[in-house]
């Protein structure tokens, strides 16, 4: 997969776009928050492929839907280096007005990698609810015999910043260049911050399923990855939880922290088959 999407990448062309959605019908709760929510892609995806995940949560929950991308979409959400993307992120939200006094975020995939990264790194404007849409939470491995942990991979694949190879985990404490950072998987000067502006959530909540046919393994978007035996690690036994480096015990002692699942496959969340399933965990968020 990565080969063919290298070679693809070379020829497409995509366009900065912001799409918004504002529903002003009478929503079919008596709850309503007006609040605005943000949606933001993942790899190789763009503004685009969200359009009916964007205007079906406006109409569902009545609420106003920034639907964003990094750069030129596409291309840049494979070839910019996630921290490069997360900081266009951070202006990017930062030049929005309608989200000064706060907004729920939704991100798919590697786009809940960078919701998050706003979260810990950026949230002056404050993230209130994150949602997280299967996205490698845990880091995701394809090819063992690639090596995403060169400098030139750290410096022009997105996906290095989170490729996470059990048999060389050292080497991506060391080398990986940005989810050992957002876990907090290693001491670093904003390390504190990062926790506390988990903890500063509503809610997190993180989606995931088991048929997801574009991560691996399928847990990483509930942060579980693998063990050096190649054994799943489940969330409540990794030390990210144990010793609560990065707040989510607490978050889940304070019933803050909601693990769903769906049956849709990886893209399918942004699509109407999966909406009805979709609808049935947001409810619980996006109404209150």
């Amino acid at each position: 997969m990565l080969i063919y999407l290298l070679a693809f990448f070379f020829f497409l062309d995509s366009v900065h776009a912001v799409s918004i959605y504002n529903n002003t019908t009478t929503s079919t709760t008596s709850v309503v928050d007006n609040g605005p929510i943000v949606v933001l892609h993942g790899v190789a995806s763009s503004v685009a492929n969200m359009i009916l995940l964007a205007e079906w949560l406006s109409l569902s929950f009545n609420r106003p839907v920034f639907n964003i991308e990094i750069g030129n979409g596409f291309r840049n959400s494979f070839f910019m280096p996630l921290n490069t993307q997360l900081n266009l992120l951070c202006d990017t939200i930062y030049n929005n007005s309608a989200l000064l006094n706060g907004f729920d975020f939704i991100g798919l995939s590697q786009g809940g990698l960078l919701a998050r990264g706003y979260l810990n790194k950026c949230n002056k404007f404050p993230v209130r609810n994150l949602i997280t849409i299967v996205s490698p939470h845990g880091g995701v491995i394809e090819d063992m015999s690639i090596d995403m942990y060169t400098d030139f991979s750290q410096k022009h694949f997105s996906i290095s910043g989170y490729w996470r190879n059990p048999a060389q985990l050292e080497k991506y404490l060391i080398k990986c260049s940005y989810l050992p950072f957002i876990n907090n998987e290693i001491v670093h000067p904003l390390s504190l911050q990062y926790k506390n502006r988990i903890l500063s959530l509503k809610n997190f909540i993180i989606i995931w399923s088991p048929n997801d046919d574009t991560i691996y393994p399928v847990e990483s978007a509930k942060f579980s990855f693998f063990d050096r035996d190649f054994n799943v690690i489940p969330l409540r036994d990794t030390l990210i939880y144990i010793d609560d480096t990065l707040g989510l015990k607490k978050l889940d002692n304070d019933n803050r922290l909601h693990i769903h699942k769906t049956n849709c496959t990886h893209t399918q969340h942004r699509d109407p088959i999966c909406f009805p399933q979709l609808y049935d965990i947001l409810k619980n968020y996006l109404f209150t």
